[in-house]
């Protein structure tokens, strides 16, 4: 139950912002599973990129943020996951971001099962 153009923007905007801080023929893993227990659907785009430091990784989700580790060769405003979690919150869900152990990130959207 939901609008699945917004969802699909929604996820849209953050295998892009993987791509587009992932390293030139680097990979982007996309994995989607159902959690029985959080009675959710769980979508995890994993990168290869520099990750966050760990004090921005809740600040990435504000309008306009980029944070200091960020090339300034990379294009961009600072919108698209900042309109993921609104879409992914309207729809009574969450996302977050934690830095991969083996270096890249990963945003994972947990959203309600009907």
């Amino acid at each position: 139950m939901g609008q699945p153009d917004l969802l699909a923007r929604a996820i849209e905007n953050v295998v892009r912002n993987a791509i587009k801080h992932s390293p030139v023929g680097g990979t982007v893993d996309v994995e989607m599973a159902r959690d029985e227990a959080a009675r959710a659907l769980r979508i995890r785009v994993m990168d290869r990129g520099p990750g966050v430091q760990s004090e921005d990784l809740q600040a990435i989700f504000q309008p306009f943020y980029r944070s200091s580790s960020t090339p300034k060769d990379v294009e961009g405003h600072g919108l698209g996951l900042a309109i993921a979690q609104q879409v992914v919150q309207q729809h009574g869900g969450s996302i977050a971001a934690a830095n991969r152990q083996d270096g890249g990130l990963c945003v994972e959207i947990a959203l309600p099962l009907a």
